[in-house]
């Protein structure tokens, strides 16, 4: 069955465009077909992908708003897929509000792609729904079409900011529009082991949400930061970083699958065979 995840916190900048795309990456490493959705108006996913707009190209808010429109998906790699979004995004609270069934679109929208095939097989594995920072129409059509939510959480003293709105948001959209919603856990970002905050922050979440945080912890590394500038994820850019380890044991963690020997090369190569860049011989 294909499993919907959606990395969702309203505070911004912790890093849930970063963990979108990278945990999308290092699922496909693993073997798993994978398709990444851009729901945020500052189109940061999309913007880390390296997606530009042409006209006539459709990208989220066409999917959404027009009923003959189908799942504009792009290829990444052959096997990994994304859906862009666009700044038209930032009128789209306004056109929902006045919908039948207005929290329930995208999940209508998505139906018709997570049946099986003929053959039984699935079209995706995972799909990884990125998210505004922010309770509105949108997110809650996110979370009534996802199964889990994945809450990135920075490691620093306004790692609780909006928190208990979220996790109150979570519980509505469960007890009234998705009963199957979970949340998969709590990912730590920007963890430093050699800091009093990032232990205070482990601390406080693996006690009050126990058994709900990631083992996985991603480190602070400045690679994150400097990667979207080469519309790059943290594997084409860096793959021998601790930052792509700490996504690929994530990854593990949620599948319970072991990486293959060659995951280093595999996403740099693939980003040079899209990108037309000749590769060095060794």
């Amino acid at each position: 069955m294909i499993k919907t995840i959606c990395p969702l916190n309203y505070k911004g900048g912790v890093g849930k465009s970063t963990t979108a795309y990278n945990l999308g990456v290092a699922l496909w490493l693993l073997g798993k077909k994978v398709l990444l959705i851009d729901t945020d108006t500052q189109c940061n996913l999309t913007n880390l992908i390296g997606f530009s707009q042409k006209q006539g190209d459709a990208t989220f808010y066409e999917w959404l708003t027009k009923e003959e429109q189908k799942m504009p998906a792009y290829e990444q790699y052959p096997g990994l897929y994304y859906v862009p979004a666009s700044y038209e995004l930032s009128n789209i609270e306004s056109y929902l509000m006045n919908k039948r069934n207005r929290d329930k679109i995208l999940a209508k929208k998505l139906s018709p792609y997570l049946s099986p095939l003929p053959n039984g097989d699935y079209l995706f594995d995972y799909i990884i729904i990125d998210c505004a920072p922010k309770e509105g129409i949108v997110n809650d059509n996110v979370m009534s079409a996802s199964d889990y939510v994945l809450i990135p959480t920075e490691c620093s003293g306004f790692s609780l900011q909006g928190m208990q709105n979220l996790m109150f948001s979570i519980i509505d959209v469960k007890e009234n529009l998705n009963e199957k919603l979970e949340i998969l856990g709590f990912l730590l970002i920007k963890y430093d082991k050699q800091t009093r905050i990032s232990k205070q922050v482990t601390e406080f979440f693996e006690t009050n949400y126990p058994d709900k945080v990631f083992k996985t912890k991603i480190r602070k590394n400045v690679k994150f930061d400097e990667s979207p500038l080469r519309h790059q994820g943290i594997f084409e850019y860096a793959p021998d970083a601790n930052g792509a380890e700490d996504y690929m044991s994530l990854a593990e963690e949620i599948t319970g699958e072991k990486r293959p020997e060659d995951w280093r090369e595999k996403s740099l190569h693939a980003w040079n065979v899209k990108n037309n860049i000749k590769e060095e011989e060794e």
